[in-house]
C-alpha cells in the first residue's frame, strides 16, 4: 500500500468537470451524518477547494469516528467495596485503575456473551453479599453498541438480572479469578489486557 504524504499531487474526478489535479492535505472532514473527523488526509481540487478524494490510509480514522458516535455507556451503581476490588486488580497488574477498569469489565461482559457458564456465574455473583452493599459508587464503561445490545439480551435471559447486576457480577468474578487465584488462564488473559491499556 502506498502511503500518500501531505503535499503530494494526484488526479481525481470532479462533478461536471471530469479529471482535475488535486493536492493532498490534512483538514477536518464533515461526514454526511454531521460527525466531524479531525485532521484527515484528503485530496483537494486547488481551484475550487473542494474535497474530491479520500485516500485509503484515511479510512481507519473515518471509521473510528463513525463508530465512536455509535458507542454506548454501561453504567451501574456499585458498593464502594467493588471499586476497591477494581483498584486492587489494577495494582495487581501494575496499571492505572482509570484505564484498566473499563477494559476488565468489557472483557468479562464480552466473555459472558460467548460463554453461558460464565454468564450464569455473573448472574449468581450479582446476588452475592459483596454485590448487595450500599451502592454509593458509580461505574461508567464505554463500549461498542453491539456489546451493549448483547449484554442487554443476556440480562433479559435471567429472571432477576439486569445489565448493572451483570456488571457487578463481573467485578466479583474478576476478584475471584485473579486475586483468589481461581482461574489461571483467565488471569493470564487479563495480563495481556492490562499490557494493552
Amino acid at each position: 500500500m502506498k502511503i500518500i504524504q501531505e503535499g503530494d499531487t494526484g488526479v481525481a474526478l470532479a462533478p461536471e468537470v471530469g479529471r482535475v489535479p488535486v493536492v493532498y492535505t490534512y483538514r477536518d472532514l464533515t461526514l454526511d451524518s454531521g460527525t466531524i473527523v479531525k485532521n484527515v488526509l484528503v485530496g483537494v481540487h486547488e481551484d475550487s477547494d473542494q474535497v474530491l478524494v479520500i485516500p485509503a490510509q484515511s479510512s481507519p480514522r473515518i471509521k473510528e469516528a463513525r463508530e465512536a458516535s455509535k458507542e454506548e455507556v454501561l453504567e451501574a451503581r456499585v458498593p464502594r467495596e467493588l471499586e476497591d476490588i477494581l483498584a486492587l486488580l489494577a495494582e495487581h497488574y501494575r496499571v492505572t485503575p482509570k484505564k484498566f477498569t473499563p477494559a476488565i469489565i468489557r472483557y468479562y461482559l464480552h466473555s459472558a456473551t460467548l460463554s453461558p457458564p460464565l454468564a450464569r456465574r455473573l448472574d449468581k455473583l450479582s446476588r452475592a453479599r459483596l454485590a448487595q452493599g450500599k451502592r454509593a459508587g458509580r461505574i461508567r464503561v464505554r463500549c461498542e453498541a453491539s456489546l451493549a445490545a448483547q449484554v442487554a439480551q443476556l440480562a433479559a435471559a435471567f429472571k432477576q438480572a439486569n445489565q448493572s447486576d451483570l456488571l457487578r457480577g463481573a467485578i466479583i468474578a474478576a476478584k475471584q479469578d485473579v486475586l483468589d487465584n481461581r482461574a489461571k488462564k483467565r488471569s493470564q488473559q487479563l495480563e495481556a489486557v492490562a499490557a494493552a491499556v
